[in-house]
């Protein structure tokens, strides 16, 4: 018999442990509460024999951990178990909404033989759903959006005849070819110069809070050292998570600027919020998010389960007298030349921030965590869906907000899980409002400056 083959984490699994070790008591922090409801009636009986399937092609979903020398170990099965789903009948929307999110709220033992669990459901509006909540190490978000897509494409397959979806990409050759870069000191060597370039030339970073200045302003009187960073709260982690649709025609605008422009969720959205954080701290500049990439760029990838998602670091100082398409301009540049050296580990970057701006493990001046989700009309392989998140109910960031185009209305939505203890309802709601006015506001007459663009929020 063959001895099981470990591997160690590769660096951007370690950026979610490290999300994992920090989360004291509460571990739900690194998994992913998940769901897509779709209108087409589905065989639930037949959907089992698709996952059955499912197992046998994404080998993420045959993972399983351990700790030798007590660090975290990773294999892959050749052999697919068989997950017990159950199928699940919800009358009210508060029944259904109430159950995920005490689901997404229980841990997933990674330790005990479980990487996921799944639930099929009659939705109480008579739609069909399924239901995902796996461990973060193995799977990111975009790992979710493939297994849904691959799911009901084998679905259809064993339904109607239609053909087999391709063979999907091996999360176990990404963690080889992953654990090589951090083997290869040279690779490692020149991203490193570009990113002590990135430290080095704009000095310390400012925090720039939701909250506006008053929380930096009670950090600085207790430690005067620490100029522009806030402490990190390891303890008083509770989160609630706020999901807000955007209206048709808001959503248009910025949508069909998106279109015609040629510019990403992840610079659109960010600029928005960063003119509100901007305005309330003072009207600074510089603001500093971090933002997770996807970090998938081959077919391979892009059709492999998986997490490969690591934390990129978005400083950018966009001086008022900019337009809005100059600020955009700036950030494309950017988004293009950190994409370049995105495999630099997380873990490697944060010692940087330790030794040019003196931070300890619970110091930062990153005040938010974004994500654009690329969720597609044609993403689930066609089917018409609504995706949801749930609310983990523990965070280890402040704020962790995402954006993404709603399958269902044809319009944006957005959400935001936020630390209760330091980050309020109105805060965020703040945050949202005007971020969509800055929005549609600058996609309506990109010419404006940003300063005029600060000046129409609240």
């Amino acid at each position: 018999m063959n001895e099981k083959q470990y591997y160690p984490l590769t660096p951007a699994q370690e950026m979610i442990y490290l999300m994992l070790k920090y989360s004291f008591f509460h571990k739900q922090v690194t998994q992913i509460p998940a769901s897509i409801i779709v209108k087409r009636k589905i065989d639930f009986d037949l959907l089992k024999k698709a996952l059955d399937i499912e197992v046998e092609r994404n080998d993420c979903l045959r993972m399983s951990f351990a700790k030798k020398h007590g660090k975290p170990v990773q294999s892959f099965s050749d052999k697919a178990v068989k997950f017990d789903v159950p199928v699940l009948t919800f009358k009210t929307k508060e029944e259904q909404e109430n159950y995920f999110n005490a689901d997404a709220q229980i841990p997933v033992k990674y330790l005990k033989n479980e990487i996921a669990r799944f639930r099929f459901f009659n939705s109480f509006d008579g739609r069909y759903g399924i239901y995902i909540n796996v461990f973060h190490l193995v799977m990111d978000a975009s790992a979710v959006f493939t297994f849904f897509s691959d799911l009901l494409a084998i679905y259809e397959h064993l339904e109607t005849g239609a053909p087999m979806p391709a063979p999907l990409g091996s999360f176990e050759e990404t963690v080889k070819k992953e654990l090589a870069y951090i083997n290869n000191p040279e690779r490692v060597k020149k991203d490193e110069e570009w990113f002590r370039e990135f430290y080095t030339k704009d000095g310390e970073p400012i925090w720039n809070g939701v909250q506006g200045p008053g929380p930096l302003d009670k950090v600085r009187k207790k430690k005067p050292d620490k100029k522009y960073v806030a402490a990190f709260d390891p303890i008083h982690d509770k989160a609630e998570l706020e999901k807000k649709p955007l209206s048709p025609e808001d959503s248009k605008i910025i949508l069909d600027f998106m279109e015609k422009n040629g510019i990403s969720g992840e610079c659109l959205v960010q600029l928005g919020m960063r003119l509100h954080v901007g305005k309330i701290n003072h009207r600074h500049d510089d603001t500093y998010f971090v933002v997770l990439c996807t970090r998938r760029r081959t077919l391979a990838e892009k059709r492999s389960g998986g997490s490969m998602t690591s934390i990129l670091p978005w400083r950018l100082i966009l001086p008022e007298t900019l337009t809005f398409s100059e600020a955009l301009d700036k950030m494309k540049a950017f988004q293009g030349d950190i994409f370049r050296h995105m495999d630099f580990p997380y873990n490697n970057y944060r010692a940087l921030e330790g030794e040019y701006f003196g931070y300890g493990p619970a110091d930062g001046s990153s005040t938010m965590m974004f994500s654009w989700f690329p969720l597609e009309n044609s993403t689930m392989n066609g089917w018409e869906y609504e995706f949801n998140g749930y609310n983990l109910g523990r965070y280890v960031m402040p704020l962790y907000s995402y954006s993404m185009k709603d399958a269902s209305s044809g319009g944006l939505k957005f959400a935001y899980l936020h630390r209760t203890a330091m980050i309020s309802k109105e805060d965020i709601d703040s945050l949202h409002d005007n971020t969509v006015k800055a929005l549609v506001a600058g996609c309506s007459n990109p010419d404006l400056t940003l300063g005029s663009i600060m000046d129409m929020i609240d």
